[in-house]
């Protein structure tokens, strides 16, 4: 217990005149004070940590972060982020996972088809409220925890659900392991495009070691620099995850093509590439078409020559029947001369 001094006013100060019950009642008001002010600092201490805690669950505010730009001005159920498609942990430490959604009325977290909320035995994550559940996670990490977790979006007429891969990993894996791909994407000239690649890195053993993404477009199986783009470098899990997002805020006929996402942590024996194909949505539409065409073209031809064929057949034997005519007529003259 902390002892306080209680400061006295000067009329106090005449405290040995009182009688002795006035004197007691001043000194455990003044121990009441000093205990209100110990409970105040534990519980101060109390919110820190917890605060601290719920910080690294929330992922530093991951779900308001680098949202869809489409996102921002629509309210129809949707996901507002790229959402992981596998997770990886370290046993004992923290760990956290999100499906960062928006226009839900409900969203529900499984664990091999078991519903939310689990026992000890199922899985250690829980809930995190404040992020209108869309996280859930656990300070301790165990093997209980591995499995395959899924997040379930409802609303009045709709389901979306995402599938999450969770293992578990050593400190520092032997290369960059994938957590996101970055996916084919078909989009008009002048539109934005945005991509996306994450892989789990681990810690990084040396001081002066880093981790590095570079984003390159390939001709020919040959890198070359991306113009009129923008690359941001994102982590989470204390470093452990890394990722980087490349926009092009106006697409142009030189952006189609294929890109490369190389991600390289520390001394790791070998880099991670993920590739992903920007194509035109116009050109689906022409080849889609000209099919179509190529289609009628057939068709039309393989009938013109059936015609042709069927009217040779015909004109072959309109002439046979007029022969077997002349035969018969010529016969039937014969004969009557006999």
């Amino acid at each position: 217990m902390l002892f306080h001094k209680c400061i006295s006013s000067p009329s106090m100060l005449a405290a040995t005149t009182m009688p002795t019950t006035t004197t007691t009642r001043r000194r455990r008001r003044c121990h009441y004070v000093g205990d209100v002010k110990l409970l105040t600092v534990l519980i101060t201490a109390c919110l820190t940590v917890a605060t601290g805690l719920i910080g690294r669950a929330h992922g530093e505010d991951h779900c308001s972060e680098h949202r869809y730009n489409e996102s921002l001005v629509s309210d129809y159920m949707q996901f507002t982020k790229e959402v992981a498609e596998r997770e990886y942990g370290v046993i004992g430490q923290f760990k956290s996972m999100h499906c960062c959604a928006k226009g839900y009325r409900s969203i529900e977290w499984f664990k091999n088809g078991q519903p939310y909320p689990w026992g000890g035995d199922i899985s250690s994550l829980i809930v995190y409220p404040e992020a209108a559940n869309q996280t859930i996670y656990t300070h301790r990490i165990s093997e209980t925890d591995i499995g395959n977790y899924s997040c379930v979006l409802r609303n009045d007429t709709s389901i979306i659900r995402h599938d999450i891969e969770l293992r578990m990993q050593e400190d520092k894996p032997d290369y960059p392991l994938p957590t996101f791909k970055p996916k084919d994407v078909i989009i008009n000239l002048g539109e934005t495009a945005r991509f996306y690649c994450e892989a789990f890195v681990g810690k990084l053993d040396l001081p002066d070691a880093t981790n590095k993404i570079v984003w390159t477009q390939m001709f020919d199986d040959k890198p070359a620099s991306i113009m009129d783009a923008n690359q941001l470098n994102v982590t989470r899990e204390d470093g452990q995850i890394v990722g980087s997002y490349l926009s092009i805020p106006k697409i142009q006929q030189h952006h189609y093509g294929r890109y490369r996402c190389q991600i390289t942590s520390g001394n790791l024996e070998r880099p991670l590439e993920l590739s992903m194909e920007l194509s035109p949505a116009q050109v689906t539409a022409v080849a889609e078409s000209e099919f179509e065409f190529r289609i009628m073209i057939t068709f039309v031809s393989v009938a013109i020559v059936l015609l042709v064929f069927l009217l040779l057949i015909c004109r072959t034997n309109i002439r046979k029947d007029h022969n077997d005519n002349r035969c018969s007529a010529q016969f039937i003259a014969n004969n009557e001369n006999v």
